[in-house]
């Protein structure tokens, strides 16, 4: 990766520019994914998140509004349309910051792709969902947004490719997502956010491993 890299020179914050030369070198997308999960529990580690835990608690009650066993459509409509009342409050009470516009984003992103699924989630697979959208949302606007041309630039990718990479990025971090969850959205006062355990496990060396010939590149 050149030193004068006009793609990289964007991005700020920690971990960020490593996703972005992971994300240009080919690397298995689990590396990327666990580069992705670093930085994005960073963020929350050094930036105020007391409002994640309530806009989920809200978008877990829609979600369970919903479930009416007559007329759902409707139920659903009306869920949606008290989710959105509710996180704006939320919004309004935090000062519109930063926190809280990315936790609103993505409650209501995460209601309606359950409405599309028409699937019935328990409450830690709304949390699970919920928190990847807060990490998906970080990484588009804080890494994929200011340098997706570069990454398609360096790969030889079409739009369509890299729109299918980034599909599969985003369903990797996932996994992961459910265990920062469990950090992310506790309300017991004792929360610690850490990054969760890597999806990439190295093959072990071994003998055989250490006398193969060096690939060349």
């Amino acid at each position: 990766m050149p030193d004068g890299d006009q793609f990289e020179k964007k991005l700020r914050g920690k971990g960020w520019r490593g996703v972005y030369r992971l994300g240009c070198s080919g690397a298995p997308i689990q590396i990327v994914a666990d580069r992705v999960m670093r930085a994005a529990a960073h963020i929350f580690r050094t930036t105020q998140t007391d409002c994640f835990p309530e806009i989920c608690a809200e978008l877990v009650d829609g979600v369970q509004l919903r479930e009416a066993p007559l007329f759902k459509e409707a139920a659903s409509r009306q869920a949606f349309s008290q989710l959105s009342y509710s996180v704006e409050a939320i919004e309004q009470d935090e000062g519109y910051s930063d926190s809280s516009r990315l936790g609103a984003i993505a409650a209501l992103r995460t209601f309606k792709e359950i409405e599309r699924t028409n699937n019935s989630p328990n409450e830690q697979t709304v949390k699970q969902l919920f928190t990847r959208n807060l990490v998906w949302g970080l990484t588009e606007r804080r890494c994929l947004g200011p340098i997706r041309d570069g990454i398609i630039q360096r790969t030889g990718r079409s739009t369509g490719e890299q729109q299918d990479w980034e599909a599969r990025l985003r369903e990797t971090i996932l996994e992961p997502c459910a265990r920062l969850s469990d950090s992310l959205l506790t309300t017991n006062g004792n929360k610690t956010v850490r990054a969760p355990k890597r999806l990439f496990k190295p093959a072990p060396v071994t003998l055989e491993t250490l006398n193969q010939p060096l690939r060349i590149v």
